[in-house]
């Protein structure tokens, strides 16, 4: 921030750093309210867009403090109640969270964010009847928040009588009012609603509509994305991995479960996490997050790693590598609890990417790829909105996007040494489930406990959208989904080439 020429009054900084936040310049905010908060140490206004700049830079534990400042000074803002509940959401501190929304819709009962994301958290803990509550007084006090018959359909089958179901069958009506974004949640949401009642063409033809006005407003470098994955073989061969043998930090501690999303992942971290000595920390791009800051730094930077010199990496840049990843996750845990796990696992899926690097950067972790048939894992990814899944809004660009990342896959499993990665097919583990438990816990070297065949009823947060069926009992039906007619699917097929798309075992079937 330039240096001022005369002193600002308080009132002229504020109003700066409301203006810096407005323009995206957070840091600059930062400061103009660091200095402001001096001026007015009992202004609730000044902590509380403190810490709405910090969260916005990630600095998260800084961003709480300043808003559990502004909660002391001003306990009757349901705003700075409900800021409080997204930074511990965004901390994984769900039952805080709750709490903190809860507050926020006791003092504005017309909160419907607060109602929304209170869900969500109820959602992930396993309360799925306080969550549904929770949706439905959010959709009552927004009808037209597409955003939220999504949510709750991803947490709940709807009748076609259910008053909700009803509510978004009327507002499809006038879908043309909506703006893009809504439109594409509502289409999800009624595709979801249809598909659960059983009528599957008709729900197909609701997420084909929702794909395609979701793609219009999705920045997807197709070109640049495909280039990444299939440069990685090039960049990390066997003898790479042979030459930097050792180099990283020893931790044992992390087990990374990889694939495509909506591939199994979160069954068999839910397995996995139901034994006493794992701590499940769900999908944390910490790796990528600690590699874009390694990548990412002044040419000068004794930390700068360049993508295409991998080749030149030292013990003086792996071992951190490795020791930043390992100090991120335990950050991010916070439960009493998890002092007493000696494992953890994280299920971001596109680490897959960084397989070799990471590696490189933690020889002793070990890597569990979820695999499932591929139509099966498209239609999936097709089926559902993400955020962050910018290739699955489009059924050629998915399948060539599955089909890169089968081909990096299948250089992984050549070059890793022995022992390292594991690959388990869903399908595999719904038929076998004993033993390919076995299999997962002899592979990250840990005693066999019954509770691992019992995990639909361990309780831990699940903060994915699979949260509903991971605490269910494994169910074979899961493998027998109605699919289009290969007419409708063949943009998938010729995408995905002969042999992926061979492997199709039940077909069409309408």
């Amino acid at each position: 921030m330039p240096h001022d020429t005369q002193p600002a009054t308080a009132e002229d900084l504020f109003a700066l750093g409301n203006a810096f936040s407005a323009r995206g310049q957070f840091n600059d905010a930062i400061a103009c309210f660091d200095r402001v908060r001096v001026l007015r140490p009992f202004d609730a206004r000044v902590y509380n867009n403190l810490g709405a700049a910090l969260s916005r830079v990630n600095r998260l534990p800084e961003a709480l403090a300043r808003y559990r400042e502004a909660g002391a000074l001003d306990p009757n803002s349901a705003d700075v109640h409900h800021n409080q509940g997204c930074t511990l959401e965004q901390l994984h501190r769900l039952e805080e969270a709750t709490l903190c929304y809860a507050e926020s819709v006791r003092l504005n009962p017309n909160a419907d964010v607060s109602y929304n994301n209170m869900a969500n958290c109820l959602h992930a803990l396993g309360r799925f009847e306080d969550a549904h509550r929770a949706y439905r007084q959010a959709i009552r006090i927004a009808p037209r928040n597409g955003m939220y018959y999504r949510n709750f359909v991803q947490s709940k089958r709807l009748a076609a009588d259910d008053p909700v179901f009803i509510s978004m069958t009327q507002l499809l009506r006038h879908a043309d009012t909506l703006d893009p974004e809504n439109q594409a949640q509502l289409l999800f949401a009624y595709g979801q609603a249809l598909d659960d009642q059983g009528r599957h063409e008709a729900a197909f033809e609701y997420f084909v509509k929702g794909n395609a006005l979701k793609r219009q407003t999705v920045a997807y470098n197709e070109a640049l994305t495909l280039d990444l994955i299939e440069r990685m073989p090039r960049l990390i061969d066997a003898d790479l991995l042979k030459a930097k043998e050792g180099l990283g930090d020893p931790s044992a501690a992390p087990i990374f479960i990889v694939g495509m999303p909506r591939s199994g992942s979160t069954l068999i971290e839910q397995i996995l996490a139901s034994h006493p000595q794992v701590y499940g920390v769900g999908e944390r791009p910490d790796f990528a997050h600690a590699l874009s800051r390694a990548i990412g730094s002044p040419a000068d930077a004794p930390q700068h790693i360049e993508v295409d010199d991998l080749g030149a990496l030292s013990a003086a840049q792996l071992a951190p590598l490795g020791a930043e990843y390992v100090q991120r996750v335990r950050e991010s845990v916070h439960d009493a609890d998890a002092a007493g796990f000696s494992r953890i696992t994280d299920k971001y899926p596109f680490n897959y990417i960084h397989l070799g690097l990471i590696h490189m950067a933690l020889p002793n972790a070990r890597f569990i790829h979820s695999r499932r048939a591929p139509i099966e894992t498209c239609l999936s990814n097709f089926s559902r909105l993400f955020h962050d899944v910018p290739f699955s809004y489009d059924l050629a660009e998915l399948g060539r996007y599955y089909r890169a990342y089968d081909g990096l896959m299948a250089h992984w499993r050549t070059v890793l040494p022995p022992g390292v990665l594991l690959e388990v097919q869903y399908e595999d583990l719904v038929d076998d489930l004993a033993g390919n438990v076995r299999r997962m816990l002899d592979h990250c070297g840990l005693p066999w406990d019954d509770r691992c065949l019992e995990f639909h009823r361990t309780r831990r947060q699940v903060i994915t959208a699979s949260a509903s069926q991971v605490r269910e009992p494994i169910y074979r039906t899961s493998l027998n989904r109605w699919r289009p007619s290969p007419a409708a699917l063949q943009p998938l097929y010729d995408a995905l080439g002969p042999e992926l798309g061979a492997h199709d075992p039940h077909g069409a079937d309408t």
